[in-house]
């Protein structure tokens, strides 16, 4: 599931905490973030009691993991950059770790496939035409 899908299942408000609170997760990257006052206004309430305790819960913890996923692939591609660059000037030790971050990259892409195959399987309703 990606960190879009599961915004969706949120309820709106804590979906607009969660883009308070990381930003870049912003769909309209153009519009300058808002600061505590004007989000507590943009949502109707008085305090950020409410989504402090949400913080706690498994579903936030979740959608933090996802951010995060997405944010550590982007920094593996800038790693594999660098790393590929030293590589073809023949440093030994890069190319052993460009090696290693092609298995890593394709063991994604696998897993990768593996979570598409599930989703397209059909479901069985047990009925019988």
């Amino acid at each position: 599931m990606t960190l879009k899908e599961a915004l969706k299942k949120v309820t709106k408000e804590n979906r607009m905490y969660f883009n308070y609170k990381f930003p870049d997760t912003r769909f309209n990257q153009t519009i300058q973030p808002k600061n505590e006052e004007e989000f507590l206004i943009s949502v109707g309430r008085k305090t950020m009691n409410g989504f402090t305790n949400w913080e706690k819960t498994p579903e936030y913890a979740n959608l933090v993991a996802l951010y995060l996923q997405s944010k550590m692939i982007d920094d593996i591609h800038t790693i594999y950059k660098v790393v590929r660059e030293k590589a073809l000037t023949g440093d030994e030790k890069q190319v052993k770790l460009l090696l290693t971050l092609n298995k890593e990259i394709n063991s994604i892409i696998k897993a990768g496939a593996e979570l598409s195959k599930v989703d397209e399987e059909p479901e069985d309703d047990g009925l019988i035409v």
